[in-house]
């Protein structure tokens, strides 16, 4: 058998440029260097998009994405979008439906389950859509009022795709979805 080499440093993706410089609140800092020669020299934080990262980077920010994702609620849920088919496909239509009326019934369960593999094929691109694998984790938790959703993918990275695993759960009184074990 083929040895595989397993990578431990990944090429960011860029909103990590934009989430470093908002840690770091030097966003709006003017950085201006200059050499002896008076040549312009790249500041530290515009070059660090080239540096690598670890697995667990990659996956701390694909976490954060799709806690926001998962938690917002699209706007099919509060507005008619019947006849609007290009608005129901885009971006004004991020997130999920609203979730705090589903039931513990299978069909109930069946239509979450597949609700939530097509807005995370729809929304989240750096997941690779023929590796998606969303499947009810459980029967409802009737104490909690909670759902748990196993979601299998490989999530698109240089120089190899580095596969995840979480687990969503619902809470149906307040429809907000935990995202845990990622």
């Amino acid at each position: 058998m083929k040895n595989v080499k397993k990578h431990d440093r990944f090429v960011p993706p860029i909103m990590q440029a934009f989430r470093a410089a908002f840690r770091e609140k030097d966003s709006q800092k003017k950085i201006d260097l200059r050499s002896e020669s008076d040549e312009r020299v790249i500041a530290g934080r515009r070059s660090s998009p080239r540096n690598a990262v670890n697995e667990s980077v990659l996956k701390q920010e694909l976490s954060q994405d799709l806690a926001a994702l998962l938690n917002t609620v699209n706007l099919a849920s509060a507005e008619n979008l019947d006849g609007l088919d290009y608005v129901k496909q885009s971006i004004l239509n991020f997130g999920v439906s609203d979730m705090t009326s589903f039931s513990a019934e299978s069909d109930a369960t069946d239509n979450v389950q597949t609700h939530l593999k097509e807005v995370l094929q729809r929304y989240e691109i750096r997941l690779a859509s023929q590796t998606l694998e969303v499947s009810k984790s459980g029967e409802l938790d009737e104490v909690n009022m909670r759902l748990s959703f196993h979601v299998a993918a490989e999530m698109y990275a240089t120089p190899t795709d580095v596969p995840v695993e979480f687990v969503a759960d619902i809470e149906s009184y307040s429809g907000k979805m935990n995202v845990k074990r990622l």
